[in-house]
């Protein structure tokens, strides 16, 4: 089963994104060059989950992940430091 685990703190951040009713946060992967994590990040959008889309609520947000993305996020850790105002990611799977 795919879980990830978004901080209190990191969800925080992403509320002050305007969502309509029915939106919620999407995470996706991107792929930025070179790095620890092999280029790949994580990207995060506001839109609308589909049935198949993988849907996981934190602090009241829905975060959502398409199928075919769903390896970057499993076991995934996001977390935000407020004292360095840095986020930090934990990607498992990449590892």
């Amino acid at each position: 089963m795919v879980a990830f685990s978004i901080s209190s703190n990191a969800a925080a951040l992403y509320r002050e994104i305007e969502l309509g009713a029915k939106e919620g946060i999407r995470l996706f992967v991107k792929y930025a060059g070179s790095g620890d994590s092999g280029g790949f990040s994580l990207g995060a959008a506001p839109g609308t989950p589909s049935d198949e889309d993988y849907v996981q609520e934190v602090d009241g947000l829905r975060f959502f992940v398409k199928p075919h993305e769903l390896w970057l996020v499993d076991n995934m850790k996001l977390d935000y430091d407020k004292t360095s105002d840095r986020m930090m990611c934990e990607f498992p799977g990449l590892a």
